[in-house]
């Protein structure tokens, strides 16, 4: 696991499409399709948070996770791995890496948003002991966060605020 490099963000964009193309075998064909990101809004995205990514075997990013403060939360604002370095534990790997940092941080606790029945979504983070909190009982910041991030034509109830503990 590094930091991203200023010259890796047209691959980044490209693991994140490819990542997102998953999205259509779990019910969400729109997500699937959704044009990517030009280079100015993943800059735009990126800005002022921490991206780490995990290497291929020919030192190309092959996955990355977006992490930054909401709230004074360790916030996992996005984790895509290329479906063709899938299933490798680049993700498990991704999310370690990230809040390790975030415990060196001084981060106490970290937060995410995420689809509720995805397999590669709230289980795989379940896995890694996030737990799920009602949005209406979570921070101010957490809860319009979440609002936020939940897609067009897509009902909140199909997401998940979800916490963990991670510092003392």
């Amino acid at each position: 696991m590094r930091s991203a490099r200023p010259d890796e963000t047209r691959r980044l964009i490209a693991v994140e499409t490819a990542a997102a193309r998953l999205f259509a075998d779990h019910g969400y064909p729109a997500l699937a399709e959704e044009a990517p990101r030009t280079l100015q809004e993943f800059a735009r995205f990126t800005a002022g948070n921490s991206v780490l990514v995990a290497e291929s075997g020919d030192a190309m990013p092959a996955g990355f996770v977006v992490a930054g403060d909401i709230g004074g939360y360790f916030y996992l604002m996005e984790l895509s791995v290329d479906p063709a370095h899938g299933r490798r534990g680049l993700g498990t790997a991704l999310v370690r890496a990230a809040l390790a940092a975030a415990r060196r941080s001084g981060y106490r606790n970290a937060a995410l948003s995420t689809f509720r029945a995805v397999p590669f979504n709230a289980p795989f983070y379940r896995k890694l002991g996030f737990v799920e909190l009602e949005p209406a009982r979570a921070e101010p910041a957490l809860r319009a966060r979440f609002l936020r991030e939940v897609p067009p034509g897509v009902e909140a109830s199909a997401r998940v605020l979800m916490v963990r503990r991670i510092g003392d």
